[in-house]
């Protein structure tokens, strides 16, 4: 397995080897998430909220619910 450094390392790589245009974006991507703190967009909270609301109440997806969300593709 390999180190998250040599993750890292990787993925730079590849984002070198990226057209300028999605270079850019994603150093845009990255100086926000490194940006303390980081800070939720409006879209991001939305999403999140009502995760934790239901956090917040105790309700939590059982280990068999959660395997199934995690093993489905991300859009």
């Amino acid at each position: 397995m390999t180190s998250t450094k040599e993750q890292l390392e990787g993925a730079f790589a590849r984002v070198r080897a990226l057209p300028e245009e999605r270079q850019q974006a994603a150093l845009e991507a990255l100086n926000e998430i490194a940006a303390e703190p980081y800070t939720l967009t409006d879209e991001e909270l939305a999403i999140l909220r009502p995760a934790l609301d239901r956090a917040r109440r105790g309700e939590v997806l059982s280990e068999e619910e959660s395997a199934a969300v995690l093993a489905k593709p991300w859009a």
